[in-house]
């Protein structure tokens, strides 16, 4: 999940007016109790590139359609069309029609209507997102930006300061909008995930702008970590291609995703 946190900022865009021209933003991220380090991500009229100091970012090439997710733990790296996108879709309504899914879906309508009820309202909380105006103003780099809760369930919780005064491209919303409506396709044979994630996006298309200070913290499975990022620097300046390269020494490798519904999707 981690390699895929640009989404909620892509789906932030939405609203976004058109890139007046390049964008490079410097910002700077703390991790639980380590030290700050430094990400810079980059943004043009058609590639974005979203950067973690670990080395996890995302590319985004809006004319091809496509992301390339960089691990920069293993140096590897993977691409998700909208090819696999498709290939997913039809995986997942493969996973969802076979036989186990059907017994498990049989299983939860044999339970008494209060434990059938506690599951449905369990399985869509894991796409339950809630996100509200906290009134409050702050100046980051320059730029206004109002701050905004978010949280998603009991698992994650935290707060973003958006900025419309940066100017984006609209074609990160198009190509948002194509893996939005795909991940709902995806969850749609499940029930009660497709209904959370059409009130995640619901939810998202209230916040306007670009985080310019974020703070998240996640509590999963008795694991409690809290990550800040705030931006420090904004640049106009033309963008070198080199900003849209894998990095020398990188291995691609398939996409993990596909990989998980060949093991456990198909016999």
């Amino acid at each position: 999940m981690k390699n895929f946190r640009c989404v909620p900022a892509l789906a932030v865009l939405a609203a976004a007016p058109l890139l007046a021209d390049n964008l490079t933003i410097v910002s700077k991220v703390t991790k639980d109790s380590g030290p700050p380090r430094t990400a810079t991500s980059y943004l043009s009229s058609d590639h974005i590139r979203f950067a973690q100091p670990d080395g996890h970012d995302v590319i985004v090439d809006m004319k091809a359609g496509q992301m390339t997710v960089l691990d920069g733990t293993k140096k590897t790296y993977f691409v998700m069309t909208r090819e696999d996108l498709k290939a997913l879709a039809a995986r997942m309504k493969e996973l969802a029609n076979s036989p186990e899914m059907k017994k498990a879906r049989e299983q939860m309508e044999s339970l008494p209507p209060e434990q059938r009820a506690k599951m449905k309202q369990m399985m869509g909380g894991m796409f339950s997102f809630e996100v509200k105006d906290l009134g409050t103003h702050r100046r980051i780099a320059g730029y206004p930006c109002e701050e905004w809760s978010v949280a998603m369930g009991s698992m994650s919780h935290g707060k973003e300061c958006l900025t419309t005064e940066l100017q984006f491209p609209v074609q990160a919303w198009d190509l948002y909008r194509e893996f939005a409506d795909a991940m709902k396709e995806m969850a749609a044979a499940f029930g009660p995930m497709a209904e959370g994630i059409e009130k995640m996006q619901d939810e998202f298309k209230r916040m306007r702008g670009f985080p310019l200070a974020t703070t998240s913290t996640v509590d999963v499975m008795g694991q409690h970590s809290v990550t800040t990022s705030e931006v420090t620097e904004v640049s106009h300046a033309p963008i070198p291609s080199s900003a849209w390269e894998i990095p020398a020494g990188y291995t691609k490798v398939d996409n993990p995703m596909l990989k998980a519904f060949d093991r456990h999707g198909r016999k």
